[in-house]
């Protein structure tokens, strides 16, 4: 796995390469101190697996290198580190809309270089081989015929038609990709709809106010970071906040905490998904997005035994398809649709009568 390390600091320049290149597998072939140089290089090395980039650098910032490198390579994959500030959440929010793959917290504060290392590799890793290997292994994975037939019957007009009940209730859980997911839907949503929707999105504290900032530009619906006590309104989205669990209570209202992680993440999709289970009395469309993981999988297997409509992001449109790959692999009743279909979904859900 071939990687260019892009970062103006030559303190994180040594870390993250040191600490990559003692990953067997991982090879860190060159690094760089800003944008500029980083395009040059991909654009003369077309067998670059991945980028890492900071954000802030002189010459050319993270962002305009990941514009300039979309224009003529959209298969490398980009990770960005970014600082845990308001200005840090914005940019990285732009960087996600500008076609970024996934995001990191620069690590910082570690007592010693051993320390900061294995933080690194215990952060990075796992995300730089669920990108990587998604590439590959999607060309090797035979589908089922099950699955296959599951796509290819995927006329949204039918599905809607053949639920026996009109979802009162849409969640949305996603994690890496998923803020490009849910542009991509919003966008496509161009009327108003008439169903609340709960989304759980993994993201740490301001990163998802500036999230659903960013998705509430769309003109016909609204969609807003989850406060405490907030009543569920149709063609209104609710985000929950990072670091908190957004749960449904009996009264149709946001509950916020901050209990344990489950599935090693603040917010979770199965925390959401398990409340909904218990509280809401409607009926439930349930959407599981591209991520990492199996967040959202016991919480869709719970939803489903009360009759839910479970749908997940298809593998070939998915950055990683590791949440709704767990979800097929559960058992529970699915469709898998690309983003287009989900938003085309929603529309169709809410106009039926």
């Amino acid at each position: 796995m071939k990687i260019l390390v892009v970062d103006d600091s030559i303190v994180f320049r040594t870390s993250i390469s040191q600490a990559l290149n003692e990953v067997p597998g991982i090879d860190v072939f060159k690094t760089c101190s800003n944008g500029k140089i980083a395009v040059d290089i991909v654009s003369r090395t077309p067998d670059i697996d991945l980028v890492t980039l900071d954000l802030e650098m002189p010459v050319m910032d993270g962002i305009e290198a990941i514009k300039e490198i979309r224009k003529f390579n959209t298969n490398i994959k980009i990770i960005v580190f970014s600082s845990l500030t308001t200005s840090g959440a914005e940019k990285t929010i732009d960087a996600l809309a500008s076609g970024a793959n996934d995001f990191l917290p620069k690590l910082v504060g570690m007592d010693t270089i051993e320390a900061s290392l294995e933080a690194i590799k215990k952060e990075l890793v796992p995300r730089i081989n669920a990108l990587v290997k998604k590439k590959t292994d999607f060309k090797k994975r035979r589908v089922s015929e099950e699955t296959r037939i599951d796509e290819e019957n995927n006329n949204i007009q039918s599905i809607v038609k053949s639920m026996p009940i009109k979802p009162k209730l849409i969640t949305i859980g996603c994690s890496t990709g998923g803020p490009d997911a849910l542009s991509t839907i919003f966008k496509h949503l161009n009327k108003k709809i008439t169903i609340p929707i709960l989304i759980v999105q993994h993201m740490p504290p301001m990163f998802t106010q500036k999230l659903a900032e960013l998705l509430n530009k769309n003109e016909y619906n609204e969609i807003y970071e989850a406060k405490e006590g907030d009543v569920l309104k149709a063609g209104v989205s609710y985000i929950a906040p990072g670091d908190y669990h957004m749960t449904l209570l009996e009264d149709n209202t946001v509950s916020l905490n901050q209990d344990e992680k489950v599935c090693f993440v603040r917010p979770a999709v199965d925390v959401l998904l398990y409340s909904i289970d218990k509280n809401f009395k409607g009926q439930i469309l349930n959407i599981i997005l591209t991520g990492m993981g199996e967040d959202g999988t016991k919480g869709t297997e719970a939803l489903s035994k009360s009759g839910s409509y479970n749908f997940i992001q298809n593998e070939e449109s998915s950055v990683v398809w590791g949440m709704p790959g767990a979800v097929a692999r559960s058992g529970v009743k699915y469709k898998a649709l690309s983003l287009e279909e989900i938003a085309e979904l929603i529309l169709k859900v809410s106009e039926r009568i």
